[in-house]
């Protein structure tokens, strides 16, 4: 027996850690023609990134990976003079998809997080297997994590094990 679901690894994205009081935030978001999102644990996406405010005063920045080292001097040029910090952190995570009628039940096997407290395009830190994680949930039965990128197969392992415990 298995779930219905569908889990797989994401395409490679670029991923930018930003850090600073809210109101310096703003104008480097702004500045590079990105939005800062209204409330921690939620998200706002562009035509080029999606900024997950994972934090009150901490951000990370979904970009293509063409993209990457554009946006991150953009952002590091904005930054410069405020009391922002800029950190390119793509090399640090990989992400697992998780899609279907049953995501929700899979992925409550993988942390401890209570799912439903999770709106639509809500993104926070919580704990992957007992490792640090973050998780985005796009919509109904459908999440991003992003784990760890040296523990990533082992986080994929452990969630196929999950998702289908006979095989």
């Amino acid at each position: 027996m298995g779930f219905d679901v569908t889990v797989q690894f994401t395409e490679s994205v670029a991923l930018i850690d930003v850090r600073g009081a809210s109101q310096y935030m703003e104008p480097v978001f702004k500045g590079a023609g990105l939005g800062l999102p209204p409330t921690p644990h939620s998200m706002l996406r562009s035509d080029s990134a999606t900024v997950y405010r994972v934090g009150r005063n901490w951000c990370l920045v979904k970009t293509a990976m063409d993209q990457e080292s554009d946006l991150l001097a953009d952002l590091n040029e904005l930054s410069r003079t405020l009391q922002v910090q800029c950190t390119c952190v793509t090399d640090s995570y990989r992400g697992i998809e998780l899609k279907g009628p049953d995501a929700d039940d899979v992925l409550s096997q993988v942390t401890s997080l209570n799912l439903y407290e999770l709106a639509d395009d809500c993104a926070t830190f919580t704990e992957i297997f007992g490792l640090k994680g973050f998780i985005v949930r796009h919509g109904p039965n459908m999440y991003t994590i992003f784990c760890d990128r040296s523990y990533a197969d082992y986080t994929m392992k452990r969630t196929l094990k999950c998702a289908f415990p006979d095989r």
